[in-house]
């Protein structure tokens, strides 16, 4: 299973490309501690692994200058071990003060991976000694630079899956390069250290009479929340799918009208 940290729409858009799955978001302005835990445990059942990808700087929350719906909160929300991806391209040893000031940064930092972005193989294995020497961290890998396999972006972030030409492909053969430089077995290994997951109860209204909700889903309407069409099915909604661009009328009996927006 997978989650996004914050309310991005197209990153969980990748990861259901790449995994096969619906991801979801986690967003600690938007739902408090018990809330996002709960959303994070419902959507984790059954899986053997749930990974959260992070959102700008680990640290970055409201404003740009509070902590509050920071990857960094999520983390201490879900009490989920954080493993921390460094662009290291044209640095060598400053990695290591790098990484240093965002463990110290808050005590409770709960970084206990590093992976180190854009270096070359020669490099990787001098820091990784250098590093683990002295901070006392695992440092679980390194991605080279690869020239051919970057993805393409605009204005709101990266371009939608269903854009970019032989993605599978490309998903694939980045898949293959990591499975050579990332240390799987000790990942996996830091999420088995993980805190177990409390089930956690919340009270859901329901409607009798079911009202139908008319979802708006087509290439300019793309943009959807997962858990809030999750949270209408459980509340008794009956959810019918149509596409403002192909269909010329709403479905029969709309009570109510879902629409998110979508790009271009």
């Amino acid at each position: 299973s997978s989650f996004k940290c914050g309310p991005d729409y197209i990153d969980p858009m990748f990861h259901t490309k790449v995994i096969g799955t619906k991801s979801r978001n986690l967003d600690t302005f938007f739902t408090d501690e018990k809330t996002t835990r709960y959303l994070l445990e419902q959507n984790a059942k059954d899986t053997d692994i749930s990974v959260i990808e992070g959102v700008m700087g680990y640290y970055d929350g409201l404003g740009g200058i509070d902590t509050k719906a920071s990857a960094y909160d999520v983390s201490k929300a879900t009490k989920t071990p954080v493993i921390f991806i460094i662009n290291a391209k044209g640095m060598s040893l400053s990695t290591a003060a790098y990484i240093k000031g965002f463990m110290e940064y808050r005590k409770d930092s709960r970084i206990c991976g590093v992976i180190l972005n854009q270096i070359s193989p020669m490099m990787y294995q001098q820091l990784k000694e250098k590093i683990e020497e002295e901070l006392c961290i695992s440092v679980v890998g390194y991605v080279p630079k690869i020239e051919n396999l970057s993805l393409e972006s605009r204005h709101l972030g990266l371009v939608m899956p269903q854009e970019i030409k032989s993605l599978n492909e490309k998903i694939k053969e980045f898949a293959k390069k990591l499975e050579e430089t990332l240390d799987l077995d000790k990942l996996i290994a830091i999420a088995e250290n993980a805190e177990e997951l409390e089930e956690i109860e919340i009270e859901i209204p329901y409607i009798k009479e079911n009202p139908v909700i008319a979802v708006a889903k087509d290439e300019a309407f793309c943009f959807l929340y997962e858990d809030n069409l999750e949270l209408l099915k459980k509340m008794g909604a009956v959810l019918v799918e149509f596409s403002p661009i192909h269909d010329e009328k709403l479905p029969d009996h709309t009570a109510g009208l879902l629409l998110y927006a979508g790009y271009p």
